[in-house]
């Protein structure tokens, strides 16, 4: 993890797999989050080594008889996505080439989601017998419907990173060569915002209940941020006529 100008960029460092990662380097992940958080990151931007975001886990050592598969998600993979889910300063993930299994959940868990037109996602577990984890079956559903998500489940087809922008899944596709550099100049231009009000949009997001239970959050949340200090700062620069200078609280 290295961190400037208020951005804190992690990168997935095992290119000759395809940065597919072992159990414990999930976990790793799910940890370098609060490091970044705690270290006064105000963006976080996740990207892979090489040509690869990440093609899943690691399954050179993977025994299907003597792994307890259920404690392995439950425990220590579903944990570590997690918390890039709730993690409370903005998010974003990077996508060159494959995002499967585990990159595939762990790009999706990001608040934004960039991809290189040329990158490739999906569910390729039907190849090998297994159930599609890591969140899969959420983003899946939740971005593009129960049938689209079914049928890719289904068939294991992969999706281009210009089909998966087209279809909703992800935000955006730009050229593979231009990828690092769109990516960094919005986690950038992200980072010189209202971080907390940022991060109670994030809560209110993913506020389960009714609308009526969102809009009571949304006071709630406004009244923090009014009171706190990039709030005071907006309000002073709108007066002045100036431009903000928010130092994330």
């Amino acid at each position: 993890m290295t961190i400037a100008s208020d951005v804190a960029r992690i990168t997935l460092n095992k290119p000759e797999v395809k940065n597919s990662l072992g159990v414990d380097e999930m976990v790793e992940v799910g940890r370098a989050m609060q490091r970044a958080v705690d270290a006064g990151a105000r963006c976080i931007l996740i990207m892979g080594a090489g040509d690869a975001f990440c093609a899943g886990r690691d399954l050179r050592d993977a025994d299907p008889v003597k792994d307890d598969t259920y404690e392995i998600l439950s425990k220590y993979i579903n944990p570590a996505l997690g918390a890039v889910r709730a993690c409370r300063v903005p998010t974003v993930s990077a996508v060159a080439g494959p995002a499967l299994g585990f990159g595939f959940g762990l790009a999706l868990s990001c608040d934004i989601t960039l991809v290189a037109d040329n990158a490739m996602l999906g569910s390729p577990f039907r190849r090998i017998g297994l159930v599609t984890d890591s969140g899969g079956h959420h983003y899946l559903r939740e971005r593009l419907g129960r049938h689209r998500a079914a049928e890719l489940i289904f068939t294991g087809r992969m999706l281009s990173g210009r089909e998966a922008a087209s279809m909703g899944l992800v935000n955006r596709s730009v050229g593979a060569a231009d990828l690092e550099r769109a990516a960094l100049t919005l986690a950038t231009a992200i980072s010189t915002g209202p971080t907390a009000a940022f991060g109670a949009s994030k809560e209110i997001l993913d506020c389960p209940g009714s609308y009526e239970d969102m809009a009571e959050l949304e006071a709630r949340k406004q009244d923090e941020a009014m009171k706190g200090a990039d709030g005071k700062e907006g309000i002073e620069a709108f007066k002045a006529r100036r431009s903000p200078v928010f130092i994330g609280r």
